[in-house]
């Protein structure tokens, strides 16, 4: 995907490091967010249908990553209510310099579906994943997926009261040499996974 980049995505994502998590600005966010979405091939190739909202975006960046979600323009309770069987879409997690973990390892690049972003001389590789909500054995559980039909990872979605300004907000806490990434979801739901660097 070449992109002019005239929103300066490369500029926001190679920030230098730092030792706790920094919340995106709205304004940041909505950068990231019209310039990795604006190839609609790449928007709509996920694994599982997706429809999302560029400007409800929400991320975070610390030592040089970052991590940004985007809702389904859809999202509500009573879109997550009618979770059974069938995987109900939630939006799409988009990560730079990352890979979600799964029995203690990173996932390997093979299987992610990777969106390169070029700009003149610069090239950034990003990981789209959807995001998809379905019931399982004991509840609701977030299911997150990269290039196959298959999600990549399954974890429980826990009922929470908490805030915030989008419909799905993001937090980052580093953990030894890793980081847990944690969904929330419309104030009522939450949802974290473990993250570790990407080898490309």
């Amino acid at each position: 995907m070449r992109l002019p980049l005239t929103l300066g995505l490369l500029a926001l994502l190679q920030v230098p490091p730092v030792q706790a998590q920094d919340q995106l600005s709205r304004k940041e966010a909505l950068k990231y967010a019209f310039v990795l979405c604006a190839d609609l091939k790449n928007l709509q190739s996920t694994a599982i249908t997706t429809d999302v909202d560029i400007k409800q975006p929400a991320g975070v960046k610390a030592g040089g990553a970052g991590a940004m979600v985007l809702p389904e323009a859809k999202l509500s309770q009573e879109s997550l209510s009618k979770a059974g069987d069938q995987v109900v879409p939630l939006g799409q997690l988009w990560l730079y310099r990352l890979t979600p973990m799964t029995d203690g390892k990173g996932v390997s690049s093979t299987l992610l579906h990777l969106v390169n972003v070029e700009s003149e001389q610069q090239t950034a590789t990003v990981v789209q994943c959807a995001l998809g909500v379905k019931t399982g054995a004991n509840g609701l559980e977030l299911q997150v997926y990269g290039k196959a039909k298959a999600p990549l990872l399954t974890v429980p979605l826990k009922k929470v009261e908490s805030q915030s300004s989008s419909p799905i907000g993001v937090t980052a806490e580093r953990i030894g040499d890793n980081g847990k990434l944690t969904l929330k979801i419309l104030g009522k739901y939450e949802a974290s996974l473990m993250v570790t660097e990407i080898d490309l």
